[in-house]
């Protein structure tokens, strides 16, 4: 009897610390996983946080781009207005050349 109360006060050991094993066990799964949903969570607050940062540089990026091209057409239209003057000179010197002549 004395091995028989032994073995069920082993038994109940065992299964008393199977029991917390399987709870630390459960308790490790769901820390993990609220650990990775954080994480997650966390990553996808960066993520979002960088797409607004470089959709905030493509936004000023493209501000600039458009106010150089406006300079820059500008400038062409001036250039060709400067230059249909010189061509429209060249004609009066051209024309006034020939009635010398």
């Amino acid at each position: 009897m004395r091995s028989g109360d032994v073995a069920l006060r082993l038994s109940a050991v065992f299964a008393v610390a199977g029991f917390i094993i399987m709870a630390a066990g459960v308790y490790e799964i769901d820390r993990r996983e609220k650990s990775s949903s954080e994480t997650v969570t966390a990553n996808v607050r960066e993520i979002e946080q960088r797409v607004r940062i470089l959709n905030e540089q493509f936004r000023i990026l493209s501000d600039q781009y458009a106010t150089q091209i406006a300079t820059n057409e500008r400038r062409l239209q001036s250039l060709d207005n400067q230059i249909q003057a010189l061509e429209l000179r060249l004609n009066d010197l051209e024309n006034h050349l020939r009635v010398r002549r």
